[in-house]
Protein backbone atom coordinates (compact mmCIF):
# COMPACT_ATOMS: atom_id res chain seq x y z
CA UNK A 1 0.00 0.00 0.00
CA UNK A 2 1.33 3.43 -0.45
CA UNK A 3 0.80 6.84 1.55
CA UNK A 4 1.80 10.25 1.66
CA UNK A 5 5.39 10.98 3.20
CA UNK A 6 6.46 14.54 3.07
CA UNK A 7 6.91 17.25 1.23
CA UNK A 8 9.69 20.41 1.00
CA UNK A 9 9.91 23.79 1.62
CA UNK A 10 12.36 25.18 -0.53
CA UNK A 11 14.20 28.40 1.01
CA UNK A 12 16.66 30.89 1.25
CA UNK A 13 17.11 31.39 5.10
CA UNK A 14 16.47 28.32 6.93
CA UNK A 15 16.82 29.64 10.28
CA UNK A 16 14.34 32.69 9.52
CA UNK A 17 12.05 30.33 7.54
CA UNK A 18 12.09 27.36 9.99
CA UNK A 19 11.25 30.69 13.13
CA UNK A 20 8.42 31.95 10.69
CA UNK A 21 6.96 28.61 9.84
CA UNK A 22 6.96 27.46 13.73
CA UNK A 23 5.26 31.32 14.69
CA UNK A 24 2.44 30.27 12.09
CA UNK A 25 1.62 26.90 13.05
CA UNK A 26 2.61 26.26 16.41
CA UNK A 27 4.18 23.07 15.91
CA UNK A 28 6.98 21.41 16.74
CA UNK A 29 10.14 20.49 15.06
CA UNK A 30 14.05 19.76 14.90
CA UNK A 31 17.39 20.09 12.91
CA UNK A 32 17.63 17.55 10.31
CA UNK A 33 20.92 17.96 9.09
CA UNK A 34 22.73 17.94 5.55
CA UNK A 35 22.66 16.24 2.76
CA UNK A 36 25.41 15.36 0.12
CA UNK A 37 25.71 18.76 -1.74
CA UNK A 38 25.39 20.62 1.31
CA UNK A 39 21.62 21.49 1.17
CA UNK A 40 20.42 21.84 5.06
CA UNK A 41 17.24 20.34 5.87
CA UNK A 42 14.73 20.80 9.67
CA UNK A 43 12.08 18.65 9.95
CA UNK A 44 8.37 19.06 11.22
CA UNK A 45 6.09 16.29 12.00
CA UNK A 46 2.65 16.44 10.64
CA UNK A 47 1.25 13.13 12.33
CA UNK A 48 0.09 9.95 10.68
CA UNK A 49 3.97 9.07 9.84
CA UNK A 50 4.15 12.11 7.33
CA UNK A 51 6.53 15.17 7.73
CA UNK A 52 7.20 18.74 6.28
CA UNK A 53 10.77 19.54 5.39
CA UNK A 54 12.20 23.13 5.30
CA UNK A 55 15.33 23.12 3.08
CA UNK A 56 18.30 25.73 1.85
CA UNK A 57 20.64 25.04 -0.48
CA UNK A 58 22.78 28.74 0.67
CA UNK A 59 26.31 28.36 -0.28
CA UNK A 60 25.98 24.80 -1.71
CA UNK A 61 26.90 24.25 -5.25
CA UNK A 62 25.81 21.96 -8.20
CA UNK A 63 22.74 19.40 -8.52
CA UNK A 64 19.91 19.57 -6.27
CA UNK A 65 21.25 22.66 -4.68
CA UNK A 66 21.76 25.02 -7.56
CA UNK A 67 17.96 24.03 -8.72
CA UNK A 68 17.13 25.33 -4.98
CA UNK A 69 19.35 28.12 -5.32
CA UNK A 70 17.24 29.23 -8.67
CA UNK A 71 14.05 29.10 -7.41
CA UNK A 72 14.52 30.56 -3.71
CA UNK A 73 17.42 33.37 -4.66
CA UNK A 74 14.87 35.98 -4.65
CA UNK A 75 14.44 35.22 -1.02
CA UNK A 76 11.28 33.55 -1.42
CA UNK A 77 9.63 30.40 -0.34
CA UNK A 78 8.26 27.42 -2.63
CA UNK A 79 7.36 23.46 -2.80
CA UNK A 80 10.06 21.28 -4.41
CA UNK A 81 8.28 18.49 -4.30
CA UNK A 82 6.12 15.78 -2.45
CA UNK A 83 6.61 11.95 -1.92
CA UNK A 84 4.52 8.92 -1.47
CA UNK A 85 5.95 6.24 0.80
CA UNK A 86 5.53 2.00 -0.34
CA UNK A 87 5.05 -0.30 2.38
CA UNK A 88 7.31 -2.59 0.74
CA UNK A 89 10.74 -2.47 -1.07
CA UNK A 90 8.88 -4.84 -3.61
CA UNK A 91 5.82 -2.58 -4.16
CA UNK A 92 8.77 0.62 -4.93
CA UNK A 93 10.28 -1.59 -7.46
CA UNK A 94 6.53 -2.46 -9.32
CA UNK A 95 5.96 1.03 -9.42
CA UNK A 96 9.39 1.81 -10.89
CA UNK A 97 8.80 -0.87 -13.44
CA UNK A 98 5.66 0.61 -13.97
CA UNK A 99 7.05 4.21 -15.11
CA UNK A 100 9.72 2.91 -16.93
CA UNK A 101 12.59 4.07 -14.50
CA UNK A 102 14.49 1.83 -11.55
CA UNK A 103 14.28 2.27 -7.77
CA UNK A 104 17.59 3.95 -6.91
CA UNK A 105 19.68 3.88 -3.01
CA UNK A 106 21.38 7.41 -2.55
CA UNK A 107 23.34 8.59 0.41
CA UNK A 108 20.78 10.66 2.27
CA UNK A 109 21.26 13.70 5.04
CA UNK A 110 23.95 13.62 7.40
CA UNK A 111 21.83 13.92 11.27
CA UNK A 112 23.26 16.15 13.54
CA UNK A 113 24.57 13.21 16.03
CA UNK A 114 26.69 11.60 12.89
CA UNK A 115 24.19 9.29 11.41
CA UNK A 116 24.25 9.30 7.63
CA UNK A 117 20.71 8.07 6.32
CA UNK A 118 20.39 6.66 2.89
CA UNK A 119 17.16 7.39 0.51
CA UNK A 120 15.58 4.39 -1.20
CA UNK A 121 13.57 5.80 -3.52
CA UNK A 122 11.64 5.61 -7.33
CA UNK A 123 11.52 6.87 -10.38
CA UNK A 124 14.94 7.80 -11.02
CA UNK A 125 17.08 9.93 -13.62
CA UNK A 126 14.96 11.24 -16.49
CA UNK A 127 11.59 9.74 -15.44
CA UNK A 128 11.86 11.93 -11.98
CA UNK A 129 12.58 14.79 -13.75
CA UNK A 130 9.79 14.90 -16.35
CA UNK A 131 7.10 13.93 -13.22
CA UNK A 132 8.74 17.12 -10.87
CA UNK A 133 8.17 19.03 -14.12
CA UNK A 134 4.37 18.05 -14.00
CA UNK A 135 4.30 18.77 -10.21
CA UNK A 136 3.60 15.19 -9.53
CA UNK A 137 5.11 13.30 -6.42
CA UNK A 138 7.50 10.36 -6.32
CA UNK A 139 7.99 7.40 -3.88
CA UNK A 140 10.30 6.02 -1.01
CA UNK A 141 10.60 3.15 1.14
CA UNK A 142 11.86 2.78 4.41
CA UNK A 143 13.24 -0.41 5.70
CA UNK A 144 12.40 0.54 9.62
CA UNK A 145 9.68 2.54 9.87
CA UNK A 146 10.32 3.50 13.15
CA UNK A 147 13.30 5.86 11.90
CA UNK A 148 10.67 7.64 9.98
CA UNK A 149 11.75 10.92 10.31
CA UNK A 150 7.89 11.84 10.98
CA UNK A 151 7.94 9.56 14.49
CA UNK A 152 10.68 11.75 16.03
CA UNK A 153 8.66 13.67 19.33
CA UNK A 154 8.42 16.81 19.63
CA UNK A 155 7.57 19.95 21.42
CA UNK A 156 5.41 22.73 20.29
CA UNK A 157 2.42 24.67 21.07
CA UNK A 158 -0.06 22.38 19.18
CA UNK A 159 -0.17 18.99 18.00
CA UNK A 160 -0.37 17.72 14.99
CA UNK A 161 -2.58 15.07 14.03
CA UNK A 162 -2.15 14.56 9.69
CA UNK A 163 -2.73 15.43 6.94
CA UNK A 164 -6.14 17.27 6.21
CA UNK A 165 -5.63 17.66 2.43
CA UNK A 166 -3.49 19.01 -0.22
CA UNK A 167 -4.31 21.46 -3.07
CA UNK A 168 -2.36 20.39 -6.28
CA UNK A 169 -2.42 22.05 -9.54
CA UNK A 170 -2.15 19.89 -12.56
CA UNK A 171 -3.46 17.27 -15.31
CA UNK A 172 -5.92 15.26 -12.57
CA UNK A 173 -5.76 12.42 -15.12
CA UNK A 174 -2.04 12.75 -15.35
CA UNK A 175 -2.16 12.70 -11.64
CA UNK A 176 -4.39 9.65 -11.48
CA UNK A 177 -2.06 7.30 -14.08
CA UNK A 178 0.98 8.55 -12.36
CA UNK A 179 0.01 7.51 -9.00
CA UNK A 180 -1.99 5.03 -9.56
CA UNK A 181 -6.43 4.90 -9.21
CA UNK A 182 -6.22 3.25 -6.35
CA UNK A 183 -3.85 5.62 -3.96
CA UNK A 184 -5.21 8.54 -5.76
CA UNK A 185 -8.62 7.98 -4.74
CA UNK A 186 -7.67 7.67 -1.26
CA UNK A 187 -5.12 10.66 -1.36
CA UNK A 188 -6.94 14.04 0.07
CA UNK A 189 -6.19 16.07 -2.68
CA UNK A 190 -8.14 18.85 -4.16
CA UNK A 191 -7.22 20.30 -7.41
CA UNK A 192 -6.50 24.19 -8.31
CA UNK A 193 -5.69 26.48 -11.17
CA UNK A 194 -1.85 27.41 -11.32
CA UNK A 195 1.49 26.12 -11.72
CA UNK A 196 1.55 22.46 -11.88
CA UNK A 197 2.80 21.18 -8.65
CA UNK A 198 1.92 21.24 -4.55
CA UNK A 199 0.68 24.78 -3.35
CA UNK A 200 -1.15 24.20 -0.26
CA UNK A 201 -0.77 21.77 2.82
CA UNK A 202 -3.73 21.57 5.33
CA UNK A 203 -2.66 20.09 8.84
CA UNK A 204 -5.34 18.50 11.11
CA UNK A 205 -4.56 19.54 14.82
CA UNK A 206 -5.51 17.11 18.21
CA UNK A 207 -7.80 19.80 18.80
CA UNK A 208 -9.88 19.40 15.92
CA UNK A 209 -8.38 22.77 14.34
CA UNK A 210 -6.96 22.88 10.66
CA UNK A 211 -3.57 24.89 9.84
CA UNK A 212 -3.04 26.01 6.52
CA UNK A 213 0.40 26.17 4.97
CA UNK A 214 -0.10 27.94 1.42
CA UNK A 215 2.94 28.49 -0.70
CA UNK A 216 3.85 28.50 -4.59
CA UNK A 217 5.61 25.64 -6.65
CA UNK A 218 8.95 26.12 -7.54
CA UNK A 219 8.08 25.75 -11.23
CA UNK A 220 9.38 23.58 -13.82
CA UNK A 221 12.84 24.73 -13.69
CA UNK A 222 14.91 21.26 -12.31
CA UNK A 223 18.31 20.42 -12.21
Amino acid sequence: MFHLDHMALGVSDLTDSVRRLAEQTGLGNYEGGVFPGGIRNWIFPLGEDVYLEVESATGATGGPAAWFQRATGDGSEHWMFWCLRADTREELEQVASRLGSEVQVIPGRREPDGTRRVVTSAPAGEVALRARQAGLPNWYYRDDPAKNPARREVTGDRTAAGVAWLEVAGDREQFREHIGPETFDRLPLRFVPGEPGLHTVAVRTADGAEIVIRRTPAGQDTF
